[in-house]
């Protein structure tokens, strides 16, 4: 028999929050009983952190953490893959279990199942005893509210990213969406999306009426739906349309898409000379001949862009920003030669150096003359003074490698889609943490088989396909760069392509720094999993029964999770 010991009394303590047209509270910390907590929460993310007296942990076997939602009105105890070996009576298929009954044994925990624009209470419990004799602690309660992607400026919206996971496993059995009926097909897709296909067809029908035009730059643009959109803004609502197209790398996909939908001719215009592709994927809305905001990213427009690779849609609305864009795309429209979109580029904006770039959003154009601007990212790597988090498709410039692989005591997580000759970096520091894109091609431990998005969609990345880079994002002044550009030689030297540069921004760095911490646990997951087997058979689900083999490490200075644990404690808020 199993004896469960609980506090009579349980106290439950609100954070107020408030907001405003200039400000969204997305950093939060409470201390209760003895116990800190500290989250930060981006829109489908919340990270949370706990702190406690080290003297006091003696005998911790993990936290129970119960959420409310006071927006849908449940509550529960959160769930974990782990659990205690004496007490789990696991049947795999992915299993779950409560945290009451099976805590979580980490200091830094993330909750990947909210939903923008709710209210939650976090309340987290210090469990102790035995695995069959639990004693629960007294508690910490915090409350947080999610934001909507739409910030002031700036609107986010980040698709899955992991095809290949447990999830899709249990939820849709691994079929491809193509092999599905129709309501099935609907909701795989709806899941894999998680609102970047619908705000993509959102921002193209924001176009209302003959008062609006749009101007697209794109480099793979096959997915029927989104042509479509495009097709009824001028047909329908007599949107000015004009669509320029890769006509180099992806000319016979992209005119046999073209051909299919039937698009005039006189709204495609194909980019074909003096570049080695037109990489771009953006789209100027412009009312009345203003420009207004921009659709920009890493998501091209294909069924694997929309809902199999990981990939960001960023909206901007910045007037000077756009307009900048829009001079951008009538040199594009042009079909220029490569001297001439050099010096217009550079007309256009001018090298940025890492000192010299303000705070806000500042916008950066390819190809040019000059790589100066890869020597700027690799000055804000070198200059980071506490974590910076890296998103690579490919491989990518030897100063910003060097940068990547340079010992520093700061925390340095790196994820890439795939391991080869040229993603691989000879890295002898402890502080930084590489991660191939993965998954679980046949069961392990009692985690399901898995698909990745290579098996489930046509062609491409299989992975990851952002290109992100976050400098101290946790700090007072973090820096978020994002684009469509691969921070290759080649990405600034020979292809048409663009990068937002935005500094000081931290409610747009938690948005990005939520999901990055996202794509990131879910691939190391499977890369560390995978190593273990390699090593010995010890399953790596099964929870500790004595703190000293698990909490002394988030209380060291050196090691990696206690100086994670550091950025939360002193993360101003």
């Amino acid at each position: 028999m199993r004896f469960i010991l609980i506090p009579l009394e349980h106290q439950d303590y609100q954070l107020e929050l408030i907001f405003n047209l200039k400000t969204i509270v997305m950093r939060f910390r409470n201390t209760q009983n003895d116990l800190t907590v500290t989250a930060i929460c981006g829109t489908t993310c919340c990270l949370l952190s706990f702190d406690m007296d080290v003297n006091k942990t003696k005998g911790l076997l993990g936290f129970a953490i119960e959420r409310e939602d006071k927006t849908e009105r449940e509550k529960y105890f959160l769930k974990g893959f782990k659990y205690f070996e004496e007490t789990g009576s696991n049947i795999g298929n992915g299993q779950l279990f409560t945290t009451f009954e099976q805590p979580i044994q980490s200091f830094l925990w993330e909750d990947f199942t909210v939903k923008e624009k709710h209210q939650y209470i976090y309340t987290i419990i210090p469990v102790f005893g035995k695995p069959k004799l639990l004693k629960y602690g007294k508690s910490c309660a915090i409350t947080v509210n999610t934001p909507t992607n739409k910030l002031v400026e700036h609107e986010v919206y980040f698709n899955r990213g992991v095809a290949g996971s447990n999830a899709y496993a249990s939820k849709f059995k691994n079929k491809k969406p193509s092999e599905m009926n129709p309501d099935e097909q609907q909701k795989a897709l709806q899941w894999l999306s998680r609102g970047l296909f619908e705000a993509l067809i959102g921002f193209v029908e924001s176009a209302t009426d003959s008062n609006y035009q749009l101007r697209a730059a794109l480099y793979e643009f096959e997915y029927p739906p989104v042509l479509e959109a495009f097709k009824k803004a001028f047909e329908q609502r007599n949107v000015d349309v004009q669509i320029v197209y890769d006509s180099i790398g992806h000319k016979e996909k992209n005119e046999h898409a073209i051909l299919t939908a039937n698009l005039p001719s006189s709204i495609i215009t194909p980019r074909s000379k003096g570049v080695n592709i037109s990489h771009n994927k953006f789209i100027v809305l412009l009312k009345n001949s203003k420009p207004i905001a921009v659709w920009t990213g890493s998501t091209n427009i294909t069924e694997k862009g929309i809902f199999g690779q990981c990939n960001t849609g960023h909206i901007i609305k910045n007037e000077n920003i756009a307009q900048k864009y829009f001079e951008y795309w009538k040199c594009l429209h042009s079909d220029p030669e490569q001297a001439i979109i050099k010096n217009k580029t550079s007309e256009i904006q001018k090298e940025l150096k890492s000192e010299e770039i303000p705070n806000g959003t500042s916008v950066f154009f390819s190809p040019r003359k000059s790589k100066d601007i890869l020597k700027t990212y690799s000055d804000f790597l070198n200059n980071s003074n506490s974590l910076i988090c890296g998103m690579f498709p490919f491989s990518f410039n030897k100063l910003i490698k060097e940068a990547v692989v340079r010992q520093t005591d700061q925390l340095k997580y790196i994820l890439i889609d795939k391991q080869d000759k040229n993603t691989t970096l000879l890295n002898t520091d402890f502080d930084n943490v590489i991660v191939y894109g993965g998954y679980f091609k046949e069961p392990l431990f009692d985690w399901l088989k898995e698909t990745s998005a290579g098996s489930l969609f046509k062609s491409g990345t299989n992975f990851i396909h952002n290109k992100i880079m976050l400098i101290d994002p946790m700090s007072e002044n973090p820096i978020v760069i994002i684009g469509s550009a691969n921070f290759s030689d080649n990405s600034i030297s020979n292809n048409d392509e663009n990068t937002l540069i935005i500094k000081g921004n931290k409610d747009l760095a938690d948005m990005y720094l939520t999901e990055f911490v996202r794509v990131f646990n879910h691939y190391y997951v499977r890369q560390i999993a995978k190593k273990m087997t390699q090593t010995n058979n010890k399953n790596p689900l099964h929870l500790f029964t004595d703190s000293k083999d698990w909490v002394p490490t988030f209380y060291k200075s050196t090691t990696l999770k206690g100086k994670r644990k550091k950025l939360y404690d002193t993360m101003a808020v």
